[in-house]
């Protein structure tokens, strides 16, 4: 009964969408709306909602019913969240470095700070030949490639190497022809 309800009221998608998780095409919809059907300008944080988590059907939804397909291409880019937090992230350290720490603080500070730097960044290669190394193949049995995942990659490599072998072959040891060899132009 509660999932029903659920279901049937949005409200899943009402919360990612009111709290802003993941990208969303709102002012692709909004712009696209003022285009086709400005009478639906209000309707859109509820046609969101309603197709939060799936909005490539409604991005397919909308192409088809005012034929203006090409409208939403790249809006993922646009709006992705994460995407504009590390930009303006970046963009406020490297005012704050530009203008305040490489002009006002100290030299034993810069000094110290790239040594921190440096040594977290060996910390990390550290814990990613510990994870590569020791964790992952703990974990690989519940979470990576099923049983027989290793062999199959390797059988399917020595099936490339195989046709490869023997396209080889078959060419008699010719070069590989260039891009150019296979055009339709017809030279004058």
């Amino acid at each position: 009964y509660l999932g029903n309800f659920l279901q049937r009221n949005h409200v899943v998608g009402q919360l990612g969408f009111r709290l802003g998780m993941g990208a969303v095409p709102r002012k692709r919809v909004l712009s696209f709306y003022e285009k086709h059907d400005p009478s639906k300008l209000e309707d859109v944080p509820t046609i969101l909602s309603k197709h939060y988590g799936d909005y490539p059907l409604l991005v397919r939804k909308l192409e088809r019913k005012y034929h203006d397909y090409g409208y939403f291409l790249g809006w993922e880019e646009d709006e992705a969240p994460m995407t504009l937090a590390l930009e303006k992230l970046q963009e406020a350290y490297d005012i704050w470095i530009q203008q305040y720490w490489n002009r006002y603080a100290p030299q034993p500070l810069k000094t110290a700070a790239r040594n921190v730097r440096y040594n977290l960044a060996g910390l990390r290669k550290k814990g990613q030949r510990a994870w590569k190394k020791t964790i992952w193949p703990i974990l690989e049995p519940f979470f990576g490639v099923p049983k027989g995942g290793a062999a199959q990659k390797r059988k399917d490599a020595a099936e490339a190497r195989k046709r490869k072998n023997q396209s080889a072959r078959a060419a008699g040891g010719a070069k590989r022809r260039r891009n150019t060899d296979f055009r339709d132009e017809e030279d004058e």
